[in-house]
């Protein structure tokens, strides 16, 4: 069943969790805690892009399908007000045994790139690029394979392939700047977006919880329990 990472709780569980997590891993942690995944292993498990699809609907059940930011021109550096809507929930579900699981590349075979996989090569941000490849790449005939020893062609064919199966890892959008005219194309990490959402919402939560428990010495699972419009009468009448 999925459950919203809007509700008190599991909104304060999942930032928890999500701040002592690596950065690459907090969009399993969100796919997980909503439902999505029967557990973390299996979410680390999901291909970026599915985990990506899979955070978009988890965004679009807690906090709605609109999403906004601040985009800067690459050109002259205006920053632009974004807008985004989130495909609708029931649209952002993945069938993992319809997804295409590999790509055949020359004398390779390009596995999709996994949270596991980008985890592992953030462990050491300079040899990140030989780490994924290592992770994702295979000869097909099973010989070992080097990637000190790609050709910048093979490279290039490589990231293509990896670009298509990694799928809707990133949103795209693309806009114009009305300072100097040019396209801006950006693009938005649904993991991301989702976790500033609940980075405020969870801060705002725990005010309102420090605030109650000084005013009526109530306990963080009392707060908890309040329903919102109830918790904000009771904040009103603890700051008057």
């Amino acid at each position: 069943m999925v459950r919203s990472l809007a509700d008190p709780e599991l909104l304060l569980r999942a930032w928890e969790q999500a701040s002592s997590a690596p950065v690459a891993a907090r969009s399993a942690v969100f796919v997980h805690l909503a439902g999505l995944s029967p557990d973390l292993d299996s979410a680390l498990d999901l291909d970026v892009g599915a985990c990506a699809t899979l955070a978009a609907h988890a965004h679009a059940v807690a906090f709605g399908r609109e999403v906004t930011g601040v985009v800067a021109c690459q050109s002259c550096g205006e920053l632009m007000d974004a807008q985004v809507s989130l495909p609708p929930a029931e649209d952002l579900t993945v069938a993992p045994a319809a997804r295409e699981q590999d790509a055949v590349v020359g004398d390779f075979t390009v596995r999709p790139l996994t949270t596991r996989h980008l985890i592992a090569a953030t462990a050491d941000p300079d040899k990140a690029r030989t780490a994924l490849l290592s992770c994702c790449v295979r000869r097909s005939d099973g010989t070992p394979f080097d990637p000190s020893c790609l050709t910048a062609e093979e490279e290039t064919l490589l990231d293509v392939a990896a670009e298509r199966l990694t799928g809707q890892a990133l949103l795209m959008l693309h806009m114009q700047c009305p300072q100097c005219d040019r396209p801006v194309p950006a693009a938005l990490d649904p993991g991301a977006v989702l976790w500033d959402q609940i980075d405020m919402a969870a801060l705002r939560l725990m005010e309102d919880v420090a605030v109650l428990a000084r005013a009526f010495g109530w306990s963080e699972a009392d707060v908890l329990a309040l329903p919102t419009s109830r918790r904000n009468a009771y904040l009103e009448r603890a700051e008057s």
